[in-house]
């Protein structure tokens, strides 16, 4: 199954990391393995000037990476969406996002500074409030308002209804308007994730590593086509796994 994720969205200095920081402790205390991605706005500099791999990166190179025994880091110089940088992380259960308030393509768990705080922050896939020590906020919600004390609470939310990235593509693939309206149905109990077109065939089209939209048509139609040539050389009745790639 792909990892389920779930985003911690706030303001500045709301308390977003420690929420994440205690959230990750407590589900990889579960036995889960769990992966983090935070968004910043910020221009900082994620290298550290005169090392090897920021001179490697100052003469040049794209893509720099540098290895130890238990550590890799990759420095990319260009940008990635959040399904490019997730698919990164490689095999995961729980995907721990920071930030990203725009985006409607997963769960979120809200962290208010203050009452007036929380309607900015709702988009309709909310499934819980975290009220951090210093926090002001005391308004009644309908979410469920969790201590940061109780992150036991929290993580059962977590457990029961997040889901895996949607695609963000908006392609109405699935019967739904948007991605966002998607995800309100699956926390709603009213849809399954094999219903997103990303999930419910193995069968993708990427172009420039993103990922194309098609109904179910087009890619039974290509699917089809692709058997159908593979049948006619040696051997490709036997195939389970095609993987085609080239570049133009």
């Amino acid at each position: 199954m792909p990892a389920r994720a779930v985003a911690v969205t706030g303001y500045k200095n709301s308390g977003k990391t420690r929420v994440v920081e205690t959230l990750t402790q407590e589900l990889t205390k579960r036995g889960y393995k769990v992966g983090t991605i935070k968004h910043t706005a910020d221009n900082i500099t994620l290298d550290t000037p005169g090392k090897d791999t920021q001179r490697h990166r100052a003469a040049g190179s794209k893509a720099t990476a540098i290895l130890q025994e238990n550590t890799t880091a990759i420095f990319l110089d260009r940008h990635l969406t959040l399904q490019q940088a997730a698919e990164h992380l490689g095999p995961l259960d729980f995907l721990v996002i920071e930030g990203f308030k725009t985006l409607d393509t997963h769960a979120r768990i809200l962290v208010p500074r203050e009452n007036s705080e929380l309607d900015s922050l709702r988009n309709g896939l909310a499934i819980a409030v975290v009220k951090v020590p210093e926090s002001m906020y005391d308004a009644e919600t309908e979410l469920p308002v969790i201590s940061l004390d109780h992150v036991s609470e929290l993580a059962d939310i977590v457990e029961s209804k997040a889901y895996p990235l949607l695609p963000g593509l908006n392609c109405h693939g699935c019967g739904y308007d948007d991605c966002k309206s998607m995800g309100e149905a699956l926390l709603a109990g009213e849809t399954e994730i094999n219903q997103c077109i990303g999930y419910g065939s193995s069968f993708t089209l990427k172009v420039n590593d993103q990922t194309v939209s098609m109904n179910n048509f087009t890619r039974a139609t290509m699917e089809n086509v692709i058997l159908g040539f593979l049948k006619t050389l040696k051997g490709g009745d036997e195939a389970r796994k095609i993987q085609l790639e080239f570049e133009k």
